[in-house]
């Protein structure tokens, strides 16, 4: 698959009225990974249903305006996806009914929420409704994943939520501009997930490291020794931090140096060289960040320049 593609937009309308019902189906789980759909054979025939689907890199956006259905995904469904998911749900009109493993959540415009494809769950629309779906890989996705239901909330999840509803306004993204987006997106769910309990009994929490690490992205020293010490606690205390959430404490701090350097190079002119900005963001060696740049990314960092 491709870093983006033309936005792809089926309408129920588009079919015979008698074959509605298994062709929404149908749709659905191409879009949304495989489900099991009811369709409300006595709603009202003049409602129609549209799915418009784009990719973002390996990241799926699926804008939906449906009418009352339910759905579910079970062992079967499960079996059908060979690729684990994260979903994230916005409901923008009406409302949706979720419910994974013991959590049930009524979902009304505005809310968002978490759920991952490899466990059962199922969902009931009661009545018309829009909504917004982005679904990552969950190798994509290096934070640590909620395993049930989760509510989004916060400035960090409205912030998701605005950005997704602006990548939907803007249209068609293809090569850097939808590899910009997801990670966008990716970081931003990251941010807007829920923190537990502090990560040991010294009470260090992932919030304050990452803090601490996003204000010295720029500090070539910054490495898990000195991370470590500015929190008083041991190396192997900050690597449980970071296992924990399946991530090392030095491939968290390069991702994040090589989004910013990204950023910065797409904004930037030809009086800035890839030099400036590798140093910038405490890469001491360009042809190191150019390395690392490729591998994130798929592409060199001139290939991203002046692009914003």
């Amino acid at each position: 698959m491709g870093s983006g593609e033309v936005a792809d937009t089926w309408t129920l309308r588009q079919c015979p009225a008698a074959e509605r019902p298994a062709a929404l189906r149908h749709e659905i789980s191409r879009t949304h990974l495989p489900w099991d759909l009811d369709v409300d054979r006595d709603a009202d025939p003049r409602a129609g249903a549209t799915v418009t689907a784009r990719t973002l890199d390996d990241l799926r956006l699926v804008d939906c305006t449906t009418g009352a259905c339910a759905g579910r995904r079970g062992r079967a469904e499960i079996a059908a996806t060979p690729v684990e998911h994260l979903g994230v749900l916005v409901v923008l009109g009406g409302r949706e009914h979720v419910e994974q493993d013991d959590h049930r959540v009524v979902l009304r415009a505005g809310q968002a929420l978490v759920w991952s494809s490899a466990r059962p769950v199922r969902f009931v629309v009661p009545g018309p409704l829009r909504k917004r779906t982005l679904l990552v890989p969950r190798a994509r996705f290096a934070a640590r994943a909620p395993q049930h239901l989760t509510v989004l909330d916060g400035p960090a999840s409205r912030l998701l939520v605005e950005h997704l509803g602006a990548v939907s306004a803007v249209g068609d993204l293809t090569g850097p501009a939808a590899a910009a987006a997801a990670t966008a997106a990716l970081e931003l769910l990251a941010a807007a997930l829920p923190d537990g309990a502090p990560d040991d009994a010294g009470g260090l929490s992932w919030e304050r490291v990452r803090d601490h690490i996003e204000e010295r992205l720029g500090d070539p020293d910054l490495r898990p020794r000195t991370i470590a010490a500015a929190h008083a606690v041991s190396l192997r205390t900050l690597y449980g931090v970071f296992e924990r959430r399946g991530e090392t404490v030095s491939g968290y701090v390069r991702r994040r140096r090589l989004a910013r350097a990204r950023a910065d190079l797409a904004r930037s002119g030809p009086a800035t060289t890839v030099a400036e900005i590798a140093h910038r963001w405490g890469f001491a060696d360009q042809a190191a960040f150019g390395r690392a740049f490729r591998r994130q990314y798929g592409c060199p960092p001139s290939a991203v320049r002046g692009r914003a």
